[in-house]
């Protein structure tokens, strides 16, 4: 518009021209009016098309602020964490760029302090250590979806599912990450987990429950040099309580005397219940000069917890523990059925002893 405005000036300046070479001065006035009428309307017409302008451009700028809106609403309305952050050349992440309500709320930062952070500052620290191959895997696909732990401002560990999409925005590389909070599918998991591994009775470890905390036992003394203490434990009595009091009174002694193991044992130690009236134990051990006082301070603990179990119990429950026991390094308990066999085989060497112990008592009792 614009542009044919400036034709049609140009024009009538031309005209004008001719006219005061060819018209005589007379018509002057009327050639002068003319133009001036002219101009004005071309004035009149750039006013009334820069109006348009600007009213398209309000207009557009009105409809933008509208999508801005639309899309921040959404975007904070999501139940899920969303965090927006650049991705550097080298593949490490970098600056968050955007954050919504919910992951303020999940992480417990304003959105100020969210955007004053790194990507990176949100893992655990545990969980760095995969960002970079992660990284790199998102560069090369687009696309990624993975478990990993958010930390918060109070140091609380958060387990999500992360999906990881790059964006370019404005010239800009960017991922954008929706992050789902899978803190009660882990719950679950773990208390699944638990049923597997316990003994439904007595609360205590079951054989597998056992076999995996055995390895957790066997890389730490690894790594501090230190020994361990295998027993191999039995009830004796339960049979006896099963056939004159019923399975129930049976399944009462076995929670008592799984209970003076816990009495005996210390929370860091491994105890479980294999089967039956067996049970085993684990304990790491002190030092080496120290290694017979923690065995004959369990040993004493087990003794003193039996006979307050028995006690409590009643003297219809004539029960008592008996076991073997041997001590083993880090590389004997890559063995670990060697060792139970060689620990259960003294156990019944004992429980032997003790009946010919008893028998001998009640023979002399009788004697008298």
């Amino acid at each position: 518009m614009r542009r044919c405005a400036a034709l049609i000036l140009v024009a009538c300046a031309a005209g004008v021209a001719v006219a005061q070479w060819l018209v005589p001065s007379t018509m002057q006035g009327v050639l002068s009016g003319l133009l001036l009428g002219l101009v004005i309307l071309t004035v009149l017409s750039q006013r009334s098309s820069t109006q348009q302008t600007l009213s398209s451009l309000n207009e557009a700028h009105a409809e933008q602020l509208e999508s801005e809106r639309r899309y921040r609403a959404l975007f904070d309305a999501c139940s899920d964490a969303i965090l927006v952050y650049r991705l550097e050349e080298d593949g490490r992440q970098g600056q968050l760029v955007e954050a919504n309500e919910a992951a303020c709320h999940s992480l417990g930062y304003s959105r100020a302090q969210l955007l004053a952070m790194t990507a990176e500052d949100v893992h655990a620290p545990e969980a760095r250590r995969h960002v970079q191959d992660r990284a790199r895997a998102l560069s090369e696909a687009g696309i990624l979806v993975f478990e990993t732990v958010h930390i918060t401002s109070d140091r609380q560990r958060r387990p999500v599912e992360v999906s990881a999409r790059l964006v370019e925005i404005g010239g800009r590389r960017l991922c954008l990450t929706v992050c789902h909070s899978i803190a009660a599918h882990k719950e679950l998991e773990g208390f699944l987990r638990g049923l597997t591994d316990l003994d439904e009775l007595t609360g205590l470890l079951n054989r597998r429950g056992f076999f995996t905390q055995a390895e957790r036992i066997r890389r730490r003394a690894r790594r501090s040099h230190r020994q361990v203490l295998l027993m191999y434990l039995d009830v004796d009595g339960l049979k006896r309580v099963n056939d004159e009091m019923g399975h129930a009174a049976g399944d009462g002694l076995l929670v008592a005397a799984a209970d003076a193991l816990r009495c005996a044992f210390r929370e860091e130690d491994v105890v479980a219940r294999i089967g039956g009236d067996e049970f085993v134990a684990l304990a790491l051990l002190g030092c080496r000069d120290d290694e017979r006082l923690d065995c004959q301070a369990i040993t004493t603990r087990l003794e003193d917890a039996v006979r307050v179990k028995r006690a409590e119990l009643g003297d219809a429950y004539d029960f008592s523990v008996s076991s073997g026991s041997v001590i083993a390094n880090a590389d004997e308990l890559d063995e670990i059925d060697e060792l139970l066999a060689r620990t259960d085989q003294r156990m019944y060497r004992a429980k032997r002893e003790r009946r010919r112990e008893r028998d001998g008592a009640e023979e002399m009792a009788k004697a008298r």
